[in-house]
């Protein structure tokens, strides 16, 4: 996403990229170093927890403080409550018509005026089953929720370059998978919310949001397990399945069977033994600490809270590949 880098057209900064996420629940940040080979290396990634959004401004000033972040480009990634991804079919106007097209397009497809709607979209996969139709993925996000997140940025001192989602973070660490060639889903469990992306080299296929956490999944019970557990179980498994028979299917690609897991907060392991050896799945977990260059090895719950804004300092990076 470059809703900022279309209005303010600024270029990124030397010293390297801090990565922002301001979430209900707290504030995520990632800093990486541009190095001598203008390269980037994580040198920091932290979860602070917060109580109520006026926290915010105050811990994130003192974190620029703390940090020297001044002269870093920021990259804001909206967390997966403040924005909407629509899939619409391509205006048939001229690049210059586009944008107010695609507006017109979505305008009965979202709760809140039009006019307060910030829009970016990008060409989506062309289905080799189709009849040629060309479509858009469309993000939507409200003008004023933006506007009210750039100005905590810049408030705290933040050179604020990018707005990012969580799909196109995601997709730059699944870059980094030995797997990419031949693509690869991404597993990305919070307590009370997922996302699983399809992805082939750089390309998204999938994006899917659901609201099934790993809470549901009741993954440290050691005895047995409940009817509902089994069924939240087994619901995971089938929206997994059928995410990856679909791209297959509707796009024509080989069959992508590799599924990486970004470590949860709590019970991983328990997580990968229910999917491979339950289910018959071919899953692995997807550990940062060896995927990125870092000065530290990250924990199951940093990662867990952290891994958008990780992929969000990868930005150039992932552009480059």
């Amino acid at each position: 996403m470059q809703f900022l880098k279309k209005l303010w057209g600024k270029k990124s900064a030397r010293a390297g990229i801090v990565a922002i996420s301001l979430m209900p629940r707290g504030i995520a940040i990632a800093i990486a170093n541009t190095t001598k080979n203008k390269d980037l290396r994580l040198i920091h990634s932290e979860f602070i927890a917060t109580v109520q959004a006026e926290e915010q401004q105050a811990i994130l000033t003192k974190l620029v403080i703390e940090h020297n972040l001044f002269d870093y480009a920021c990259h804001l990634v909206l967390a997966p409550e403040d924005y909407r991804r629509i899939n619409i079919e391509a205006p048939v106007v001229t690049v210059d018509e586009m944008t107010d097209a695609v507006r017109w397009k979505i305008n009965d497809l979202i709760d809140f005026p039009i006019d307060n709607a910030i829009i970016d979209y990008y060409a989506a996969p062309e289905s080799l089953r189709a009849s040629g139709t060309k479509m858009l993925e469309v993000i939507v996000s409200r003008d004023d929720l933006i506007k009210a997140y750039a100005k905590i940025c810049t408030n705290a001192g933040l050179d604020l370059r990018v707005i990012d989602i969580q799909e196109t973070s995601l997709r730059n660490l699944a870059l980094l998978l030995p797997e990419n060639n031949s693509g690869v889903g991404v597993l990305h469990l919070l307590e009370a919310s997922g996302t699983l992306l399809i992805q082939k080299e750089g390309q998204i296929y999938l994006s899917r949001k659901f609201e099934l956490g790993y809470r549901k999944l009741n993954l440290d019970d050691n005895f047995e397990l409940s009817e509902q557990t089994l069924i939240e179980q087994s619901n995971l498994v089938l929206e997994i399945q059928r995410s990856l028979d679909y791209v297959e299917s509707y796009y024509g690609i080989a069959p992508i069977s590799i599924l990486a897991i970004i470590p949860l907060a709590e019970n991983t392991l328990d997580l990968l033994s229910m999917l491979n050896n339950h289910h018959g799945m071919t899953a692995r977990v997807m550990d940062l600490s060896t995927l990125v260059e870092c000065d530290s090895v990250m924990d199951d719950m940093l990662q867990s809270l952290c891994t958008p804004v990780i992929g969000a300092t990868l930005r150039y990076v992932a552009e480059a590949l």
